[in-house]
């Protein structure tokens, strides 16, 4: 399964190389005008005004064909796994064979000599970003990075020919990169790394590697993690029984043993006899055991609550009434407990090895918090149900079941139950539909081999198909709103683009810092929406875009009285033109206020310099002019560039964003939630609201299990990256919490849509980064305080601990 982080984490590292590639052509620009100033072979000052000039006029295309060649060179790295290769060079034969083009093979090895020329400068930040990757690839294979270099340079290089730039001045570029674009690289990396861990990633190199052949993982904070031989059963081979007890297994047994307060007797004899002749230390397994696992599955069916109570096969009434008032124990059972109704029986068929059952007893305490969980449907949790026999045939004989949260078993459940919450009705429409088809994955796992881990891979990947398939259909039911937001996206990306040019435009223009930040970040989107709303040469279109140059044309020297009284009047003219840009834009009013600030000093210190000569001001306006020629790209133009993410438009304080300028009309169509709304609380009346019901639950205020990966957030800030479509969350709505379900993002998850309400859906939407403020805030949780597992763990625990202690007494 791909970890859902993978999308945001890539989204992101793209788009800091993006800007870090952009940074180093403006300095290009610079560095390529200066050595043409100093050239002394025409020739070469030839090459090098051509290359300054391509680069002008054609940044903003290199820069759209370098994120687009970035974005495929690293889907093709994610997809080229060792089966892919594997099966790439078993199907290809000589005749398919073709020869690679002489041009290509030369712009390949001077990607590679490019990027051995920046490994000096960038190489210790690229071993973090690579370890981080690894381990959320979970393959070490550096050329699986899809940040390296390599990659970075082969794009650039590859959109500079896509361009039709020439050879030559291809390579007078390439030769200004080593010094420039390796420093920039190292910055990303650092930024990277501080990214990957807010996501919550850890470098592989900071935990032990795998072994494929290892039988247990302890549960112990000093245990070596490892990986079991594969499970066996059916009518495959069975491994041969192991002649020497498992030391790794030992010690995750005694781990297993005193983490559920279930020692196993002491001493490393006790410990290897235990483990020797468990199933679970590798033995092979007794075929009246799987007869009987498989005969147990088969009869356990959908049964109520009232048919339980009936059959009276779950604890006993005696052991029952102790369960439910023991500690941490969640609530009735809603499904018969077939291991403890059990227990004797599959006791002795194991072989009654300390170890086994020990583990039966674990896993029976795990299936009582399990079916009675309070966030999981009835419906749902008889399913799950049905998983009993599969789940402890794997506990037997994987011990990473209890502390991988990659362990396909462990995922499989914990996503059945997410879901569980998303349906308020599994009677009909699409919650019928979800449990038809859960029914269906479980029935094909319980009928099948559930011996094979590849089976649940499997079922795990139908059931996020499922989902996907089932959001869609949700998606469908609010086209409008989707076509409405990714029409928005398509404009915030034309801003972007554009406010990319300005910046690089306006790089050798004479202007006061602040101003060349205005007129770049803030002006810029006024006139791209000014032009979208009433065309490029509409009078409004028009007015704007000269209201920038004069404004640029306000902060020049006025000392001589003709040009004080010219200032004078047309002042009053140019700032109605500002208040209104700014108002297109929504733009906010502790920004604006902040401009006028700095903009009414540099009117008066203008008035009282000295001005400059004819001519120089006759440069200035004409070279203010030629920026104002500039077309605005089109939405076709920058389909493919990347979206900040909603983290990073969170620290920006001229995030795109953060203005969509939307119509008091579209805010109702969509039910779109203005960023304002949060700053001014007409969300939410009190922020200091209890949390919903079913997520407070002090037993799981701690959760000290030890596992491979941290947990997914449940609340704050990194949250916002960790979100999936169909599973329900929190949000604080008009004063309450109520239940949303995401059910579509927009291609550069700029916008999110929510659904709200059974009978009566509600559409919300809102943007990325006003998602982000939410989470931050604490106006946005996860449904889920902790996955199921976890949560049925942390109850069994004091389940088994209390139970002990009653019969000690």
């Amino acid at each position: 399964m791909i970890d859902p982080r993978l999308d945001a984490v890539l989204t992101q590292a793209l788009g800091r190389l993006r800007v870090a590639v952009s940074g180093v052509l403006d300095q290009t620009i610079v560095q390529l005008g200066a050595q043409a100033s100093a050239s002394t072979s025409n020739m070469q000052r030839q090459i090098l005004m051509t290359a300054d000039r391509e680069l002008r006029l054609k940044s903003g295309r290199l820069i759209q064909g370098f994120d687009r060649e970035l974005k495929a060179l690293a889907e093709n790295c994610l997809q080229n796994t060792p089966d892919t290769r594997a099966s790439s060079l078993a199907n290809t034969d000589w005749a398919s064979l073709s020869l690679v083009d002489n041009a290509q093979v030369e712009r390949d090895v001077q990607a590679d000599r490019l990027a051995l020329a920046l490994m000096p400068a960038c190489e210790r930040p690229l071993e973090a970003v690579s370890s981080y990757m690894a381990a959320l690839l979970e393959d070490p294979n550096p050329e699986r990075n899809p940040l390296r270099p390599k990659l970075v340079t082969k794009a650039l290089l590859d959109s500079l020919v896509q361009l039709g730039i020439e050879e030559n001045v291809v390579n007078a570029i390439a030769g200004q990169l080593p010094s420039l674009l390796g420093a920039a690289l190292s910055t990303s990396y650092e930024q990277m790394s501080i990214d990957m861990r807010g996501h919550g990633l850890q470098p592989m190199g900071m935990s032990l590697q795998k072994s494929r052949n290892s039988s247990a993982m302890p549960l112990g904070a000093d245990a070596r993690r490892t990986e079991p031989a594969p499970l066996t059963g059916g009518a495959r081979t069975q491994p041969a029984p192991i002649s020497t007890p498992n030391p790794q297994h030992a010690r995750a047994a005694q781990a297993l043993g005193e983490m559920f307060g279930m020692p196993l007797p002491s001493g490393q004899g006790a410990l290897d006899e235990v483990v020797s002749n468990s199933v679970a230390g590798g033995a092979p397994l007794n075929v009246d055991f799987q007869n009987l696992l498989r005969q147990i599955s088969r009869q356990a069916g959908e049964i109520g609550q009232e048919a339980m109570a009936a059959a009276g096969l779950s604890l006993g009434s005696d052991q029952q009434d102790a369960g439910h008032r023991t500690p941490g124990f969640a609530g009735p059972l809603m499904a018969i407990n077939q291991i403890r109704a059990n227990r004797d029986e599959l006791i002795r068929a194991s072989g009654g090895a300390a170890l086994d059952k020990m583990v039966i007893d674990i896993v029976a305490a795990l299936f009582d918090q399990v079916l009675s969980d309070p966030k999981v449907a009835p419906e749902m949790a008889r399913q799950i149900a049905r998983l009993q026999m599969p789940v402890l045939r794997v506990a037997l004989g994987d011990m990473n079941f209890f502390n991988s949260r990659k362990h396909p078993v462990r995922r499989f459940v914990n996503r059945i139950a997410s879901l569980s919450a998303s349906f308020e009705d599994y009677t009909q429409g699409p919650g019928a539909d979800c449990l038809a088809r859960i029914t269906h994955l479980v029935n094909d796992i319980v009928d099948g081999d559930f011996d094979r881990m590849d089976l649940y891979e499997t079922k795990l990947r139908e059931l996020e198909a499922f989902i996907e398939a089932e959001t869609a259909q949700d998606a469908a039911d609010n086209a409008d709103v989707a076509a409405l937001l990714s029409a928005k996206e398509a404009d915030l990306r034309v801003q972007q683009r554009y406010m990319q040019i300005m910046q690089r435009e306006l790089l050798d223009v004479e202007l006061p810092d602040f101003l060349r930040d205005f007129l770049s970040q803030v002006w810029s989107r006024v006139q791209v929406v000014a032009a979208t709303r009433d065309g490029a040469d509409s009078a409004l279109a028009q007015r704007m875009k000269a209201a920038g140059r004069e404004l640029a044309m306000s902060v020049q020297p006025k000392g001589h009285p003709k040009l004080r009284q010219a200032f004078l009047l047309k002042l009053p003219s140019l700032m109605k033109d500002i208040n209104e840009g700014l108002a297109l834009i929504q733009h906010p009013e502790p920004a604006k206020q902040a401009f006028f600030a700095e903009l009414l000093p540099a009117h008066a210190a203008c008035l009282k310099a000295a001005p400059t000569h004819d001519l120089t001001q006759r440069l200035l306006e004409q070279r203010l002019k030629q920026v104002e020629s500039i077309a605005i790209p089109t939405r076709e133009e920058t389909a493919g560039d990347s979206m900040p993410t909603p983290l990073d438009s969170l620290q920006s304080d001229t995030s795109l964003m953060s203005t969509s300028a939307f119509t008091a009309e579209e805010i109702k169509q969509s039910g779109f939630i203005p960023e304002t709304a949060l700053d001014s609380g007409s969300l939410d009346i009190n922020l200091d609201l209890a949390s919903p019901q079913p997520e407070a639950d002090p037993t799981l205020g701690e959760l000290d299990i030890n596992l491979d990966t941290p947990p997914p957030p449940a609340a704050g800030l990194q949250l916002v990256h960790h979100i999936q479509k169909g599973t329900p969350y929190h949000m604080i709505m008009q004063g309450k919490w109520q239940k949303v379900r995401l059910t579509w993002v927009s291609e550069g998850r700029t916008f999110f849509i929510f659904n709200t309400g059974h009978l009566h859906k509600q559409t919300i939407s809102l943007t990325g980064r006003t998602l982000a403020k939410m989470c931050e805030t604490g106006r946005f949780k996860a449904f889920e305080q902790a996955e199921l597992i976890e949560r049925a763990t942390v109850r069994a625990r004091k389940q088994l601990a209390a139970l002990s202690a009653s019969t000690a007494h």
